[in-house]
């Protein structure tokens, strides 16, 4: 490269004008590098900001793919577990060395000292079960043969025993006498047979509650269900039990479904959420849950509902006439519906949905903790709410009234607190507007009035857990539907929902009581139950028999 300095002696010999000009061209040329290099210093931080947001929503999309599925990964004791670092499957049961069994080591070294077994823990788990004496006696001839001169008893040696006995199938065939009069006199006559549940159908309510319990209790497939049916050597195609549950539903379950939405929208305050789910030959269709918690003299009642639709007008007819707080998440439709009934309807937000943003950028920094400023700050946020839910359950058990005090008194100094430190945390310089942590800290900040609404009043939850636990039995069992493939099945399903988890909700064993239920409802007309006796047939009825109540809550 060539030099261009200019020597010493020949900067002495130029004019005076000629080094004005050289020294402000110079000038020139170090501001205008100055302002580069400050350029490339922005540009420099920006970058680095976006390599850390980039680092940051890498970790949390691959924590959506790959991670567990709930932000609490508790391995269940005695069961499966899978370890994905060292890709080997073990069972804490069995627990095997490649070159086989371990030699047993000396006495001494695993001499440990155990904890002393609890006593009556046995006797405790199995104290809500019927008890079956079985006697075991010798024989007269056995007796005389050891004592010749008499005997008496000593008190007998008892041991329990757990037996399992599984269910069967009875083939119940109904022979209906018909008589005929002698020479021609009298005509015929019939005996008279028994309600059917549907006519020229095999289906018995304690089938159908079979049916009912498997797919809408406990989540199975009907054709998982069927292929257990044909185990037992009992053909039941899915198609038949799929259609035994929409026509049940269209024939008896409506006057029920009327009480349960009335009896809901008594509560002061109601869950709700919404759910998708794909209907074959209709798409993206959505199912609603609303869920009154009980207490206050109220009792606990969930009812689904399938409009379709997520818009608005879905949740005016499933909340028409309705008056008091709805417990949601922060979609827009619930606020719509508060803003049409300022009067009637509060919504209150859901702090649980606000720390979950937090959670996903805390739980994506792995093993090792936070180390970004987006993952430190989440972690602050997270600790903040946790304190906020701290205090506030120090009074669960409380009354509303005492509740609503200590909100007032501790909780809201916590909120109020929270609320700063989050907008301080927005107005900072540097954060990228599209970042994970914007996002969750502009939620907070939109939501804020409805986030506040729990400290106005005692009886109302911080978050809507509730009917989230409730949307889950439904998600559990989404690939259900597809041998559903009509909107009269989705409406049928809905409410055979409502039912498991309303009954759960009471203490009842959902199995006793829907086969009790069909059992009472397929005496009277279809759709036709008069209003007294329908109210001894709900959930929550006191006139329920024993036998469809959980020994425990009779």
């Amino acid at each position: 490269m060539k030099n261009n300095t200019i020597p010493t002696d020949e900067l002495n010999q130029l004019p005076k004008e000629m080094l004005v000009i050289l020294y402000t061209n110079l000038s020139e040329s170090f501001r205008i590098l100055s302002e580069q290099n400050g350029m490339i210093q922005k540009q420099n931080e920006q970058l680095i900001h976006q390599v850390e947001d980039l680092k940051e929503q890498l970790a949390v999309l691959t924590q959506h793919r790959f991670g567990p599925r709930s932000e609490r990964n508790l391995q269940t004791e005695g069961q499966l577990s899978i370890d994905l670092e060292t890709m080997c499957i073990l069972n804490e049961v069995e627990c095997l060395v490649e070159e086989g069994l371990p030699e047993e080591a000396a006495m001494e070294e695993v001499l440990v000292k155990r904890k002393p077994r609890t006593k009556g823990k046995r006797a405790f788990n199995l104290k809500d079960l019927e008890t079956v004496i079985v006697i075991h006696e010798c024989s007269q001839e056995e007796l005389a043969g050891q004592f010749p001169r008499g005997f008496h008893t000593l008190p007998d040696e008892v041991y329990k025993e757990l037996k399992y006995v599984p269910g069967r199938f009875e083939v119940h065939e109904h022979h209906i006498r018909v008589y005929a009069g002698d020479h021609d006199t009298g005509g015929i006559l019939r005996a008279q047979k028994p309600a059917r549940l549907l006519d020229h159908s095999i289906l018995t309510p304690e089938l159908a509650a079979v049916i009912f319990n498997a797919k809408y209790v406990n989540a199975v497939p009907l054709k998982r269900l069927s292929e257990e049916f044909l185990r037992n050597d009992v053909s039941i195609p899915r198609q038949d039990m799929a259609g035994w549950m929409i026509r049940i539903h269209e024939y008896y379950l409506g006057p029920v479904h009327d009480r349960m939405k009335k009896e809901l929208l008594k509560s002061r305050h109601l869950h709700c959420d919404e759910s998708p789910f794909t209907m074959p030959e209709h798409g993206r269709e959505y199912m609603w849950v609303c869920h009154s918690p009980g207490g206050d003299g109220g009792v606990p009642v969930y009812l689904y509902e399938y409009p379709g639709t997520r818009g608005t007008d879905a949740l005016r007819e499933l909340l028409e006439g309705y008056q008091g707080t709805l417990v949601t998440d922060g979609y827009q439709v619930y606020h719509t519906m508060a803003d049409e009934h300022p009067d009637d309807l509060k919504v209150a937000g859901c702090w649980a949905h606000a720390r979950r943003r937090y959670a996903e950028i805390v739980k994506a920094a792995g093993k090792n903790g936070p180390t970004t400023p987006a993952q430190k700050a989440a972690a602050e946020a997270v600790s903040r709410i946790a304190a906020i839910y701290h205090v506030d359950n120090m009074y669960k058990d409380a009354s509303a009234s005492e509740r609503l005090k200590n909100r007032q008194r501790s909780v809201k100094l916590l909120v109020d607190a929270y609320f700063r430190w989050v907008k301080e945390q927005v107005g900072k310089k540097g954060l990228d507007k599209s970042s994970k942590l914007v996002g969750a800290l502009n939620y907070s900040i939109n939501q804020e009035q409805f986030l506040r609404v729990f400290l106005e009043d005692g009886a109302v939850p911080p978050d809507n857990n509730d009917a989230e636990r409730s949307i889950r039995s439904f998600c559990l069992g989404k690939h259900n539907w597809k041998i559903i493939d009509s909107k009269k099945g989705a409406k049928a399903s809905a409410m055979l929902y409502s039912l498991a988890e309303t009954a759960k909700a009471n203490s009842l064993k959902p199995y006793e009581y829907f086969s009790y239920l069909l059992t009472q409802l397929m005496n009277y007309p279809h759709g036709n139950v008069p209003e007294e006796e329908l109210e001894k047939l709900m959930p929550w009825s006191a006139e329920l028999p024993d036998g469809c109540r959980k020994m425990k809550d009779r």
